[in-house]
Protein backbone atom coordinates (compact mmCIF):
# COMPACT_ATOMS: atom_id res chain seq x y z
CA UNK A 1 0.00 0.00 0.00
CA UNK A 2 2.45 2.49 0.88
CA UNK A 3 4.46 1.37 -2.37
CA UNK A 4 1.57 2.38 -4.06
CA UNK A 5 1.11 5.60 -2.85
CA UNK A 6 4.68 6.22 -3.76
CA UNK A 7 4.27 5.50 -7.10
CA UNK A 8 1.17 7.58 -7.14
CA UNK A 9 3.44 10.61 -5.01
CA UNK A 10 6.34 9.84 -7.81
CA UNK A 11 4.49 10.56 -10.85
CA UNK A 12 2.84 14.33 -9.38
CA UNK A 13 6.36 15.18 -7.99
CA UNK A 14 9.20 13.39 -9.76
CA UNK A 15 11.80 15.01 -7.53
CA UNK A 16 10.36 13.22 -4.66
CA UNK A 17 13.35 10.54 -3.00
CA UNK A 18 10.83 8.09 -2.86
CA UNK A 19 13.65 5.04 -1.82
CA UNK A 20 14.04 7.74 1.20
CA UNK A 21 10.41 8.04 1.95
CA UNK A 22 9.75 4.45 1.91
CA UNK A 23 12.92 3.46 4.30
CA UNK A 24 11.89 6.15 6.80
CA UNK A 25 8.49 4.83 6.87
CA UNK A 26 9.34 1.10 7.03
CA UNK A 27 11.91 1.66 9.47
CA UNK A 28 8.99 3.46 11.51
CA UNK A 29 6.79 0.88 10.97
CA UNK A 30 9.47 -1.56 12.20
CA UNK A 31 9.85 0.68 15.44
CA UNK A 32 6.52 0.56 16.48
CA UNK A 33 5.90 -2.98 15.83
CA UNK A 34 9.15 -4.03 17.77
CA UNK A 35 8.58 -1.72 20.62
CA UNK A 36 4.84 -3.18 20.99
CA UNK A 37 6.53 -7.31 20.79
CA UNK A 38 8.99 -5.50 23.43
CA UNK A 39 5.69 -4.07 25.31
CA UNK A 40 3.98 -7.79 24.91
CA UNK A 41 7.04 -9.24 27.16
CA UNK A 42 7.34 -6.59 29.64
CA UNK A 43 3.87 -5.13 30.76
CA UNK A 44 3.02 -8.16 32.42
CA UNK A 45 5.96 -7.26 35.46
CA UNK A 46 4.17 -3.94 34.91
CA UNK A 47 6.91 -2.12 33.15
CA UNK A 48 6.62 0.61 30.26
CA UNK A 49 9.33 -0.27 27.59
CA UNK A 50 11.26 3.40 28.05
CA UNK A 51 11.50 1.71 31.84
CA UNK A 52 12.87 -1.78 31.04
CA UNK A 53 15.28 -0.02 28.74
CA UNK A 54 16.69 2.48 31.24
CA UNK A 55 16.84 -0.62 33.92
CA UNK A 56 18.70 -2.90 31.31
CA UNK A 57 21.10 0.31 30.60
CA UNK A 58 21.56 0.74 34.50
CA UNK A 59 21.79 -3.59 34.31
CA UNK A 60 25.01 -3.18 31.86
CA UNK A 61 26.70 -0.31 33.72
CA UNK A 62 29.61 -0.89 35.90
CA UNK A 63 28.74 -1.80 39.33
CA UNK A 64 24.65 -0.86 38.39
CA UNK A 65 25.23 2.83 38.60
CA UNK A 66 25.39 5.72 36.48
CA UNK A 67 24.47 9.35 36.56
CA UNK A 68 20.72 10.32 34.75
CA UNK A 69 22.28 12.86 32.17
CA UNK A 70 24.46 9.67 31.38
CA UNK A 71 21.56 7.88 30.89
CA UNK A 72 19.80 10.03 28.41
CA UNK A 73 21.65 9.86 25.87
CA UNK A 74 22.23 5.63 26.30
CA UNK A 75 18.07 4.73 26.57
CA UNK A 76 17.78 7.51 24.41
CA UNK A 77 15.42 9.65 27.28
CA UNK A 78 15.10 13.22 27.32
CA UNK A 79 15.93 14.71 30.80
CA UNK A 80 12.43 15.49 31.75
CA UNK A 81 11.35 11.90 30.53
CA UNK A 82 14.14 10.17 32.39
CA UNK A 83 13.30 11.75 35.86
CA UNK A 84 9.72 10.36 35.46
CA UNK A 85 11.23 6.85 34.91
CA UNK A 86 13.68 7.62 37.50
CA UNK A 87 10.44 7.79 40.02
CA UNK A 88 8.49 4.81 38.81
CA UNK A 89 11.61 2.53 39.01
CA UNK A 90 12.40 3.90 42.22
CA UNK A 91 9.27 3.74 43.39
CA UNK A 92 8.93 0.41 42.31
CA UNK A 93 12.29 -0.58 44.33
CA UNK A 94 13.64 -1.58 41.04
CA UNK A 95 16.27 1.35 41.43
CA UNK A 96 17.78 4.01 44.19
CA UNK A 97 18.61 7.44 43.69
CA UNK A 98 21.39 8.97 45.55
CA UNK A 99 23.32 12.04 45.95
CA UNK A 100 26.85 11.79 43.76
CA UNK A 101 29.53 11.54 46.59
CA UNK A 102 32.10 13.49 44.51
CA UNK A 103 29.28 16.39 43.11
CA UNK A 104 26.41 16.49 45.76
CA UNK A 105 24.48 18.28 42.83
CA UNK A 106 24.59 15.64 40.77
CA UNK A 107 22.39 12.04 41.39
CA UNK A 108 23.43 9.06 41.24
CA UNK A 109 20.81 5.91 39.85
CA UNK A 110 21.65 2.14 40.94
CA UNK A 111 20.11 -0.68 40.38
CA UNK A 112 18.94 -3.02 43.24
CA UNK A 113 18.72 -6.14 43.90
CA UNK A 114 15.35 -7.03 43.13
CA UNK A 115 16.11 -4.78 39.81
CA UNK A 116 19.11 -7.15 38.74
CA UNK A 117 16.84 -10.10 39.36
CA UNK A 118 13.62 -8.38 37.32
CA UNK A 119 16.19 -7.91 34.66
CA UNK A 120 17.47 -11.60 34.85
CA UNK A 121 14.81 -13.18 34.50
CA UNK A 122 12.87 -10.97 31.85
CA UNK A 123 16.05 -10.49 29.62
CA UNK A 124 15.86 -14.21 28.51
CA UNK A 125 12.35 -14.04 27.52
CA UNK A 126 13.41 -11.81 24.66
CA UNK A 127 16.07 -13.86 23.11
CA UNK A 128 13.43 -16.35 21.30
CA UNK A 129 11.77 -14.09 19.98
CA UNK A 130 14.35 -12.11 18.25
CA UNK A 131 16.38 -15.30 17.56
CA UNK A 132 12.75 -15.94 15.48
CA UNK A 133 12.72 -12.57 14.12
CA UNK A 134 16.14 -12.40 12.94
CA UNK A 135 16.02 -16.28 11.55
CA UNK A 136 16.10 -15.04 8.13
CA UNK A 137 19.25 -13.41 8.35
CA UNK A 138 22.95 -14.96 8.62
CA UNK A 139 25.19 -13.22 11.64
CA UNK A 140 27.19 -11.64 8.16
CA UNK A 141 23.50 -10.23 7.34
CA UNK A 142 22.81 -8.57 10.82
CA UNK A 143 26.09 -7.29 11.43
CA UNK A 144 25.74 -5.58 7.75
CA UNK A 145 22.05 -4.26 9.19
CA UNK A 146 23.87 -3.05 11.91
CA UNK A 147 26.61 -1.28 10.37
CA UNK A 148 24.01 0.34 7.66
CA UNK A 149 21.64 1.48 10.71
CA UNK A 150 24.57 2.96 13.01
CA UNK A 151 25.52 5.12 9.97
CA UNK A 152 22.19 6.22 9.54
CA UNK A 153 21.61 6.85 13.06
CA UNK A 154 24.96 9.13 12.89
CA UNK A 155 23.68 11.08 10.14
CA UNK A 156 20.59 11.65 11.87
CA UNK A 157 22.50 13.02 15.19
CA UNK A 158 24.71 14.89 12.51
CA UNK A 159 21.54 16.34 10.72
CA UNK A 160 20.21 17.29 14.35
CA UNK A 161 22.93 19.51 15.67
CA UNK A 162 22.23 22.53 13.83
CA UNK A 163 18.65 22.03 14.87
CA UNK A 164 17.07 20.55 11.33
CA UNK A 165 15.27 17.84 13.15
CA UNK A 166 14.24 17.95 16.40
CA UNK A 167 14.43 14.85 18.21
CA UNK A 168 15.93 12.55 21.25
CA UNK A 169 19.26 11.34 20.95
CA UNK A 170 18.99 8.20 18.98
CA UNK A 171 21.60 5.98 21.56
CA UNK A 172 22.15 3.84 18.64
CA UNK A 173 25.86 4.67 17.66
CA UNK A 174 26.87 4.26 21.10
CA UNK A 175 26.92 0.95 22.75
CA UNK A 176 23.66 1.05 24.59
CA UNK A 177 21.38 -1.91 25.00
Amino acid sequence: MIEAGLALLSSRLPQAPVNGILLSRLIQFLGRDMGAMLEHHIRPVGLAEAEFRVLTTLFCQPDGVAHPSDLCSRAAQSPANMSRISDALVGRQLITRDHSAQDRRRMVLRITDAGESLVRSLLPTLFGPLRELFSDFSDAEQLQLIGQLKRLAAKLDEAARPGIVEAAPTGIVESAP
